[in-house]
């Protein structure tokens, strides 16, 4: 079991099925099934050799075939670059709520969530999951959460509160965008909210 380490692997999965599943943006990937974690792992390795994140790469030593160390947004970016898929990373660096809670989070997954049919990758310290969508009514996430036990799924393990959020000081989101692949940066930038 790679749940100890490959969360962001797994996140990763979703959202190129996603894109997969869609025959238009399909094409655009340089692939034609979801890649195995070591499959991921090789294109970081390969995204990493051609420039992309060269902090990054070093911060890991140039390696991650199989090995147990962690990614997280900035190596999904450079994963999907290098499959031809042009990412963007929002940074949430400090609570919006009064309760100490992300709200401009939830305002802008939510605003998101509304005009984009791909899934969110939504990382805070040492865990991701993928937000597959918004439950307005319940004013939760909806969510895929590889960490999770096959045997506790209950409706609400699908459901990420903003309630939940507390627990982090920050959150970094990316969101693909399938219509604009040309000159991906290969130095990685974010927009930070607020």
């Amino acid at each position: 079991m790679d749940c100890s380490y490959a969360c962001g692997y797994r996140n990763c999965q979703m959202i190129l099925s996603s894109i997969l599943a869609d025959p238009e943006s399909a094409k655009r990937l340089e692939i034609s099934t979801v890649p195995t974690v070591r499959e991921l792992q090789e294109l970081l390795e390969s995204a990493w050799s051609k420039g992309f994140d060269r902090d990054g790469a070093e911060q890991l030593g140039h390696r991650v075939v199989n090995t147990r160390k962690w990614i997280g947004t900035t190596e999904i970016y450079c994963i999907l670059a290098r499959l031809g898929i042009r990412s963007h990373i929002v940074d949430f660096h400090r609570p919006t709520g009064a309760d100490n809670s992300h709200a401009a989070l939830f305002s802008w997954i939510s605003q998101h969530c509304s005009q984009s049919k791909y899934p969110l990758y939504l990382q805070h310290q040492g865990h991701s999951r993928t937000v597959v969508g918004v439950e307005s009514a319940a004013g939760s996430l909806l969510v895929f959460d590889p960490d999770m036990d096959a045997g506790s799924e209950t409706p609400d393990a699908f459901r990420y509160t903003l309630e939940m959020t507390k627990k982090h000081s920050q959150f970094q989101v990316l969101y693909v965008d399938v219509h604009d692949a040309a000159d991906i940066p290969k130095d990685i930038g974010s927009v930070r909210v607020p």
